[in-house]
């Protein structure tokens, strides 16, 4: 059975490119920069169909809302596969010219799925606590999500005893981060991860 995912996205296109065809539909990758509290900026990916275009064309520099889901699919490298993680629409408005003072960029992403991997803990030198998941979400067509998330706090200690299989529910947001890796040469190269920021967690008991 699907199991709950649900996400709202506001912000700046900053770009769009052709993204693939399936099935004869064609869809497009939107980058959004949308704004943290902290002030700092996430740009996020967000796939859209041509179908959400019809009449309603949307151009770089403007501001849209976008309903949908976070979604994830295995791209396969010269060496291994790569998680992608990604926004997908399934609806788009626009916002006006008229509308741009009532601006309050969003993103608010709530989902349910089971630990697939052992919660991975760690501490800051700081203090600050984190755990990293992996959650598996499940929708139509014999398809999941594999979505990487990060608990932090108190909510961090807690999840760092989640069991494999364990269903839960999570609320937070859509971000990305910044990571510093090397290449075959040993130089050092810049990445970006995308993940969920949990701001609540909790185990669902069913049954």
């Amino acid at each position: 059975m699907p199991e709950k995912n649900n996400a709202i996205l506001s912000g700046k296109v900053i770009a769009i490119e052709e993204s693939h065809t399936y099935l004869e539909e064609k869809f497009y990758k939107f980058t959004i920069d949308v704004l943290r509290l902290s002030e700092n900026h996430d740009s996020l990916p967000l796939i859209v169909s041509e179908k959400l275009l019809y009449n309603n064309e949307v151009a770089v520099g403007d501001y849209i809302t976008a309903t949908g889901q976070v979604r994830t699919r295995n791209q396969r490298g010269s060496s291994r596969k790569k998680l992608l993680v990604f926004g997908y629409a399934t609806e788009i408005v626009k916002i006006t010219e008229e509308d741009l003072h009532k601006i309050v960029d969003k993103n608010e992403v709530e989902f349910e799925g089971f630990v697939v991997k052992k919660p991975v803990f760690r501490e800051t030198k700081t203090g600050r606590k984190i755990t990293e998941l992996l959650i598996a979400s499940n929708r139509q067509h014999n398809k999941s999500d594999y979505l990487p998330s990060i608990a932090w706090g108190v909510d961090a200690v807690f999840a760092r005893n989640f069991k494999v299989g364990e269903k839960v529910i999570v609320t937070g947001r859509f971000q990305s981060r910044q990571y510093i890796t090397r290449d075959s040469n040993d130089n050092p190269v810049t990445g970006v991860a995308y993940e969920i920021s949990i701001s609540k967690v909790d185990v669902i008991k069913e049954g």
